[in-house]
């Protein structure tokens, strides 16, 4: 039996790990999502939720993992962090029958009070492995600024060349101008 459960609103990357105490025929009946829906779900029901996404729920047989175990499937196959696995190793791999995972994603990102049905025992709850986002001072060769980077120079100067050629173009567009107007004026 597992006593009320808190889920905040915030909660993300949590799986909470449930023996189920039911016979084959009604884990089977409460895994199965191929009848028409029901409001509530027996999944919610059992669970005592007040709403449920059925898509981030595991119902199973712990013999269907019969050579990886359901401490490698949590950790392997789901990302749970094995430092918060690990203590319960004995204890996972040593249970029968079936097991429910229930990830965050369950909850919608409401927050809820679980009153799960007494057939339900809470083994654990464990985080997923997820991206750090706190800051850190980087400290490697190739994240620091290159002191030999060029630094701008100052604008270069026109090569003689062009401006020999800028001179001329302005000269033959004087004289092209001068020529058009004589020609009109003697015209």
């Amino acid at each position: 039996m597992t006593t009320a459960l808190n889920i905040s609103a915030s909660e993300s990357g949590v799986i909470r790990t449930f023996a189920l105490s039911l016979t084959d025929a009604e884990a089977e009946a409460l895994a199965d999502d191929g009848n028409p829906p029901f409001d509530p779900h027996p999944q919610q029901s059992f669970l005592g939720a007040q709403s449920l996404d059925r898509k981030y729920v595991e119902i199973f047989p712990v013999a269907n993992l019969e050579g990886v175990g359901l401490t490698n499937y949590l950790v392997e196959g789901h990302g749970a962090q094995s430092v918060k696995v690990e203590p319960d190793r004995a204890r996972l791999n040593a249970l029968q029958g079936w097991v429910m995972l229930v990830f965050s994603g369950a909850f919608n990102g409401q927050s809820q009070t679980l009153q799960p049905d007494a057939r339900l025992t809470l083994i654990g709850s464990y985080p997923q492995e997820g991206t750090d986002w706190t800051p850190s001072t980087l400290t490697a060769a190739s994240a620091q600024p290159n002191p030999d980077a060029a630094v701008p120079d100052a604008p270069k100067r026109m090569s003689d060349a062009r401006m020999s050629g800028m001179v001329a173009t302005a000269v033959l567009l004087f004289l092209a101008v001068f020529v058009t107007i004589f020609v009109l004026i003697g015209g």
